[in-house]
């Protein structure tokens, strides 16, 4: 091999691992580089759709799931049928207990009876069915 090769990656490896180790050099310094891609770590705020899930979760799904009205309909020997309608609270989950199906299927029933009865009075949205059958050319 060469010498002016030999000295020449010498002089190279050394150049770059003192530029690699100094402090004062990194990109950081560049304001305008700076402004536009900041190096230090940004709060992650999530995108649209874990925004979307993390307001859906607080403003619909845990208010509805935390408490149920059970109405139980029971008929005496003598033919009065008496209703009775009660106020029951859905049993909140340890972080650190086991998760089980049953459990989140219980929950989802809770949800979805307090949804139907919030909903009970209010115009549906017409299906996209519905809005396909009344097309000229597609529907029926």
């Amino acid at each position: 091999m060469n010498p002016i090769h030999l000295l020449t990656a010498a002089v190279s490896t050394l150049l770059l691992v003192g530029c690699a180790n100094r402090e004062g050099v990194a990109p950081s310094q560049n304001a305008s580089l700076h402004s536009v891609s900041p190096n230090t770590p940004a709060a992650t705020e999530g995108g649209a759709m874990q925004r979307a899930l993390d307001a859906w979760l607080k403003e619909e799904w845990a208010p509805l799931t935390k408490t149920s009205e059970v109405t139980t309909t029971t008929t005496t020997p003598d033919g009065k049928v008496i209703t009775e309608t009660k106020m029951m609270e859905v049993p909140n989950t340890d972080i650190n207990e086991t998760f089980t199906l049953q459990k989140y299927a219980d929950k989802w029933k809770v949800y979805q009876e307090n949804k139907e009865k919030m909903n009970a009075g209010k115009p549906k949205d017409p299906s996209h069915i519905d809005m396909l059958n009344r097309m000229p050319l597609i529907g029926k």
